[in-house]
């Protein structure tokens, strides 16, 4: 197995996990008067922004440059 086939796919994974959590906020955020418990609303949600945090570092620190990491620019182009 050759190392660009495996930082394509830690990309393709960094990417998706990124765009899954920002969507889930945001679909969190639009139905959060809806429900029984908000309580349990809130905690999905910051469940959801904690990862998204540690994806984002993730993603940081493996793009070593001072501008937005391409997973992150990606991920949010996708979740516009």
């Amino acid at each position: 197995m050759n190392t660009e086939y495996i930082d394509l796919k830690i990309e393709a994974k960094i990417i998706s996990k990124i765009a899954n959590h920002r969507l889930m906020i945001r679909d969190l955020f639009r139905s959060r008067h809806k429900v029984s418990f908000p309580e349990l609303q809130i905690n999905q949600i910051n469940h959801h922004v904690s990862e998204l945090r540690t994806w984002m570092r993730i993603a940081e620190r493996l793009d070593k440059t001072n501008v937005m990491p391409y997973e992150t620019y990606y991920a949010k182009q996708l979740t516009k």
